[in-house]
C-alpha cells in the first residue's frame, strides 16, 4: 500500500517530509539585483542569467508544441500564457512577493477562463470554506460546519437551489477542495503553530487546476514545504521535464484514442480482444499527462513536489501497481486511512491489521470516487462495474500486502566479507518479466470491466474475442 508496507520501519521517507522550507538568512546584509539576491533571501532564490535563459526557452518549446497541436483546449492553453508571461515576473521580483504574485497569477487564470459569472461565486464561496476552516473555533467544530456546507451543496446541487449561479461552478468549486479541505483540515488539526493566509488560499487556488478538473491530490505540507527547497534552477528544470513528458503524453492519448482504440462494439476475435483491452487502458495516459503537466507547471513558480506517476506500465505486482500509478492519491489514502486503522489495530496480529487496514483503503477509495464524480460530472459513480473492480483490485493488493509482509529482508554484508559477484541474473529477470506482463494482462482486463456499463457487457466483450475470427 505505501512505501513502508511489511515493514515495521518505514524505509522512506514519507512524502510530507520530503522537502525542508529554506530559512532566510539572519543579518545576511542587503545585497542588490546584480548580486543575484535582494535582502534576506535564502540561497536557493539567487538569480543566473543562463540557467535562466535555458528554461524560459524550454518553456517557450513547450509552449510553441502545445499550440501547434492545439493541446487539451482553450482553458489550457490560457492558462499556459497566463504562466508563461508570469514565470518571469515571478523570478525576478523579491522572495517575499513571490507567493502573492502566484496567487495573483492564479485568480488572473480564474476569470480569463471561465469569466465573472464564475470567478464571482468561486471566490465568495472559497473565502466562506477558508474562513470557516481557519475560524477561531474548536476543530471539531469548524469540521462540523464544513461538513454541513459540504451536505448543503450537494443537496441544493441536483435540485436547482442555486438557479442563478453557473452550472460550471460546481465542478471547479469540487476540484478545488473535495479532497484538498480534507488534507488541509488534517494539518490544521496537527499543526503546531499558525498556518500563514497566503499558503492557505495559494493551496486552494493552484494555477494550473483551472484547466484539469480531475486535479491531483496535492498534499498540502509537502507542497508548503517543497517552494524554494531546492535550487530554483533546478527545480524549474524539472518541472519543465515533467510537463513535456507529460505533454509527450496526451500527444500520444490524442494518437491512441483517435486512430487506435476500436469500439467495444466492433471487437470480434483475438487480436481485435487484445487491441481494444491495451488501447483502453491506454487511455489512462490522458490523465498521467495531465497530472504530470499539472505538477510540472507547480515547479516553474518554485514548489518542488513529488512525481505523479513512476512507470506504473512496468508494475511487478498489485503492490506494487499501487505504489507506482497515481501516487498522491496512494499517499493521501496511506496517510489518512492506512496508517490510522493499522495504529489502531496495533494491539492485533499483523496479517489483521493489514487486511483491516487495506480494506478500509479500498473502501474509502471506492466511495472518494463516486464522490468525486458527483461533483466533477454531475452523478454518482456507483455501478456494480465499479464496485468489482475496487473490490477485485483491493483483494489482489491485500494478497500482495500479506505476501510481502512475509518476505524477509535481505541479509547484510559483514564487514570485510565479498561482494556477490556482479552481472546479469537472468532467472530473476525472466522471472520479473512473467510478473511484470501477468500484472499488466490482470489490470487490463479489470480496466475493460471498470469501463463496460456493466458486468454482462464485459463478459460479452470477452466472449466475441475469444470466440474464432
Amino acid at each position: 500500500m505505501g512505501p513502508n508496507v511489511g515493514n515495521k520501519v518505514a524505509s522512506r521517507t514519507a512524502p510530507h517530509q520530503r522537502f525542508q522550507p529554506p530559512e532566510p538568512a539572519e543579518g545576511a546584509p542587503r545585497r542588490r539585483w546584480i548580486d543575484r539576491l535582494y535582502a534576506d533571501e535564502p540561497e536557493q532564490c539567487k538569480r543566473a542569467l543562463v540557467p535562466f535563459l535555458r528554461n524560459l526557452l524550454f518553456l517557450g518549446l513547450i509552449f510553441a508544441v502545445c499550440r501547434l497541436y492545439a493541446t487539451e483546449g482553450r482553458a489550457f492553453q490560457v492558462l499556459l500564457q497566463v504562466a508563461a508571461v508570469a514565470f518571469p515576473i515571478h523570478y525576478l521580483a523579491p522572495y517575499r512577493w513571490k507567493k502573492a504574485i502566484f496567487l495573483a497569477a492564479s485568480l488572473l487564470g480564474l476569470y480569463l477562463v471561465f469569466g465573472g459569472e464564475v470567478f464571482v461565486p468561486i471566490v465568495g464561496l472559497s473565502a466562506v470554506f477558508i474562513g470557516v476552516a481557519r475560524s477561531p473555533i474548536s476543530w471539531n467544530l469548524r469540521a462540523g460546519i464544513l461538513a454541513a456546507l459540504a451536505a448543503f451543496l450537494t443537496v441544493g446541487r441536483p435540485l436547482a437551489l442555486f438557479g442563478m449561479t453557473s452550472s460550471v461552478v460546481w465542478p471547479v468549486l469540487g476540484s478545488m477542495f473535495m479532497f484538498r479541505m480534507i488534507i488541509y483540515m488534517y494539518e490544521l488539526k496537527h499543526a503546531r503553530k499558525p498556518e500563514p493566509w497566503i499558503d492557505a488560499i495559494g493551496y486552494f487556488f493552484l494555477l494550473p487546476n483551472f484547466c484539469f478538473m480531475l486535479f491531483p491530490v496535492v498534499d498540502y505540507r509537502t507542497w508548503r514545504r517543497g517552494f524554494f527547497a531546492a535550487d530554483v534552477h533546478d527545480v524549474q528544470r524539472r518541472g519543465l521535464e515533467m510537463t513535456f513528458r507529460g505533454v509527450a503524453q496526451l500527444i500520444l492519448y490524442r494518437i491512441i484514442d483517435q486512430e487506435m482504440l476500436i469500439p467495444a462494439s466492433q471487437v470480434a476475435g483475438t487480436w481485435s480482444l487484445l487491441g481494444f483491452l491495451v488501447f483502453n487502458y491506454l487511455v489512462y495516459m490522458q490523465v498521467s499527462g495531465q497530472f504530470h503537466v499539472a505538477c510540472g507547471m507547480l515547479h516553474l513558480f518554485g514548489y518542488q513536489l513529488p512525481d505523479t506517476h513512476h512507470r506504473y506500465l512496468l508494475a511487478t505486482g498489485f503492490t506494487d501497481y499501487w505504489r507506482r500509478i497515481n501516487i498522491y492519491w496512494k499517499d493521501f489514502m496511506v496517510r489518512l486511512v492506512f496508517n490510522p486503522v493499522v495504529f489502531k489495530l496495533k494491539k492485533q496480529p499483523q496479517p489483521v491489521a493489514l487486511a483491516a487496514a487495506t480494506t478500509a483503503v479500498f473502501l474509502a477509495t471506492w466511495l472518494s470516487h463516486a464522490y468525486q464524480s458527483f461533483w466533477l460530472r454531475g452523478a454518482w459513480g456507483f455501478t456494480v462495474p465499479d464496485a468489482v473492480f475496487w473490490g477485485v483490485l483491493g483483494g489482489l493488493v491485500m494478497v500482495n500486502v500479506q505476501l510481502d509482509a512475509r518476505k524477509k529482508p535481505a541479509p547484510r554484508l559483514k564487514p570485510g566479507a565479498d561482494a556477490p559477484p556482479t552481472g546479469v541474473d537472468y532467472k530473476a529477470l525472466a522471472v520479473r518479466c512473467l510478473k511484470t506482463l501477468a500484472t499488466f494482462v490482470t489490470i487490463i482486463l479489470l480496466w475493460a470491466l471498470w469501463s463496460s456499463p456493466s458486468v454482462a457487457d464485459w463478459l460479452d466483450l470477452l466472449a466475441r474475442g475469444l470466440r474464432a475470427s
